[in-house]
């Protein structure tokens, strides 16, 4: 970061690391939108029999149980 005509060099440090958290922040919300995104993605191609409807598992003795879901 240049340097601003005025400032002390605590102050020049201290604006250095407000610009970088500024940087870090928006860095976040745009991985964080990505995510998102990705998120809504992948709840599109969901097949409609994993979601709903009645499914047969074995339960932990062997057994087979209807799960409604």
């Amino acid at each position: 970061m240049p340097s601003i005509n005025g400032l002390s060099s605590p102050a020049m440090d201290y604006a250095s690391e407000v610009y970088s958290a500024s940087l870090s922040k928006v860095a976040q919300q745009q991985k964080a939108e990505q995510e998102l995104t990705l998120l809504e993605e992948a709840a599109k191609s969901v097949t409609p029999a994993a979601n709903s409807g009645s499914h047969t598992t074995t339960d932990n003795l062997g057994q087979n149980i209807n799960v409604n879901v």
